[in-house]
């Protein structure tokens, strides 16, 4: 086969559920459609690979898997190899990934500089070239406590590294719901650099509310409980679940648990005997999950930036459970959309099965949907891609084989 492909490679750290692959994966797939006959390789760390469906010409290459513990603060997930190794295992990696496939784009999610700083010498690489690569920093709307963020990039050189290297500024969000540039210190120097692009929302198919109810049998008013990809929903799902048992059969109210392929499976086995004797039914992962939303009455979730980019492009009555750290983002994300009328919040600090069960009662009588938000776009995906590729295509590139070589084997 001819190697006229043109080669775009992407990198999530993926440190703590699967936020940072979907709107990956999303990109990528609308981005293989703005150009047929290109190459997306994925750089992901998220420990069950890529759990969402990819389309042709898209593939991934799989990091050794890390969990943050703290702001700035990682650790290796499944080798017992220590932090020195991990970190070299990803460093080396990363170079000769990029080494070998040469892209003419490069698209960071999250992280300007890496966990641990491992894109730096990527980077430093990749601007050397005779023809440097279009690289590209994509952040979502709210990534910390403005103060906690500006203090982290200073010290890892955050700041230092988008001046360097980086070419452009994707924001996966709306400027009038939340100013993600002025809040992180961009709005300045980089505000050439800043392009909002709307909510990443995955814009798939899904099945209308009567025909997904009709298929699972469902007679009640039907409850969707979502955790993410699931590493820390447990308590949230525990609680809900004994909220559904104090409300009580009397109370018409069916649910269907969708725990997210990072839970650990005692705790999922654990909600599955909890559920014994309930109308309750808890399953692993679903492919398409705006389905099962949209036959909800009511979704309850954490407040992951995926998971509340499904319920605002279904425009679903929705309670939010955000988590309580590592990073404030979800409380952040949580507040401003229960301000603007979107959702109904419990925080961590006042969550109780008795709680739960007057929420679950109150949003289900609740006749009023969510409010429209004209201020809200959930086409970030496809203004993204459809850049992306006018990036691509205003550069000329040239053939390089002859300089590639596998470093590793002889």
């Amino acid at each position: 086969m001819q190697d006229n492909s043109t080669c775009i490679m992407t990198y999530s750290h993926d440190g703590f559920g699967l936020g940072h692959l979907r709107r990956n994966t999303t990109i990528a797939s609308h981005l293989a459609n703005e150009l047929p006959a290109s190459s997306i390789l994925m750089l992901i760390g998220c420990p069950t690979g890529a759990v969402f469906k990819l389309p042709p010409g898209v593939d991934f290459m799989k990091l050794p898997s890390v969990i943050k513990r703290d702001t700035g603060v990682w650790h290796p997930l499944r080798l017992r190899i220590g932090l020195d190794k991990t970190k070299a295992l990803r460093i080396g990696t990363i170079q000769e990934v990029a080494h070998v496939f040469q892209p003419q784009l490069l698209l960071v999610d999250h992280v300007p500089v890496g966990i641990w700083g491992e894109l730096l010498p990527l980077l430093e690489m990749l601007k050397r070239r005779d023809d440097p690569p279009v690289i590209v920093l994509g952040l979502r709307d709210i990534l910390d406590r403005p103060e906690v963020t500006r203090a982290l990039w200073e010290r890892d050189g955050s700041y230092q590294a988008i001046r360097k290297f980086y070419d452009e500024i994707f924001i996966y969000g709306c400027r009038e719901v939340f100013d993600t540039s002025s809040h992180y210190g961009l709005e300045k120097e980089f505000a050439p650099m800043i392009r909002y692009c709307g909510y990443v929302c995955a814009k798939e198919p899904y099945k209308s509310k009567e025909q997904m109810r009709k298929e699972l049998q469902v007679e009640r008013r039907l409850v969707v409980v979502m955790g993410g990809g699931g590493l820390d929903a447990y308590p949230m799902m525990q609680t809900c679940m004994k909220a559904l048992r104090i409300l009580g059969p009397h109370a018409g109210v069916e649910a269907i648990f969708i725990s997210g392929p990072l839970m650990d499976n005692q705790r999922r086995e654990r909600l599955r005997e909890q559920a014994k004797g309930l109308k309750v039914r808890v399953l692993t992962h679903v492919e398409d999950s705006l389905s099962y939303l949209n036959a909800a009455h009511l979704v309850v979730t954490m407040a992951g930036y995926n998971s509340l980019c499904q319920v605002l492009q279904l425009r679903k009555k929705a309670l939010v459970v955000p988590r309580s750290g590592p990073s404030a983002e979800q409380q952040m994300r949580a507040r401003l959309f229960a301000e603007r009328g979107l959702m109904d919040v419990i925080y961590p600090t006042e969550l109780s099965p008795k709680k739960m069960a007057g929420k679950l009662l109150e949003n289900l009588q609740r006749r009023n949907q969510p409010s429209y938000d004209p201020a809200i776009s959930t086409n970030g995906a496809r203004n993204a891609a459809a850049h992306l590729a006018e990036l691509v295509a205003s550069r000329v590139y040239y053939p390089v084989e002859s300089q590639v070589e596998c470093r590793l084997y002889s």
